[in-house]
C-alpha cells in the first residue's frame, strides 16, 4: 500500500482578480510532472488566510483548466465544518495549481495539497 503524501504550495499576490501560478515549496516549481496516475485527496490553507481574504484555487492539467475550484474559505484545517475536496483523479501529465484573490487585501497565499502518492 502507497501512504499518502502532502506538498505545500505557495502564491505571491500581488492584486486581485488575477491568476498567479503556485511554486511547489520544495521545488519551486510551478508545474508538477506526474508519470503514473494520482488523486488529491484533500487540500488546506497553510496558514488560514488572514481575516477578509479569499482565494480560489484552480487545478490546471497540461496546460489547459481542468474547471476544478477549490475555495479557501472552505479549507480552514482549524474548522470542524471544512469540506474535503477530494478524491479527485489525476492522469500522467503536467499538472498547476492557480491562484486568484477574490477578496480582501493583497497578499501571498499557502495550502497544503494530500495527494495518494508521491509526486517529487
Amino acid at each position: 500500500m502507497v501512504a499518502p503524501t502532502l506538498a505545500r504550495f505557495t502564491a505571491t499576490v500581488s492584486a486581485k482578480g488575477t491568476l498567479y501560478a503556485a511554486s511547489h515549496d520544495d521545488s519551486g516549481m510551478t508545474e508538477l510532472v506526474l508519470l503514473e496516475p494520482n488523486q488529491i485527496l484533500d487540500v488546506v490553507n497553510d496558514p488560514d488566510p488572514a481575516s477578509g481574504n479569499r482565494y480560489t484555487i484552480q487545478v490546471w492539467k497540461n496546460m489547459k483548466d481542468t474547471g476544478k475550484r477549490l475555495y479557501s474559505s472552505a479549507m480552514s484545517p482549524a474548522s470542524a465544518g471544512r469540506i474535503a475536496i477530494g478524491p479527485i483523479d489525476i492522469s500522467p501529465g503536467k499538472l498547476q495549481f492557480k491562484v486568484m484573490q477574490t477578496a480582501g487585501t493583497a497578499a501571498d497565499y499557502s495550502f497544503v495539497v494530500k495527494f495518494l502518492k508521491d509526486v517529487v
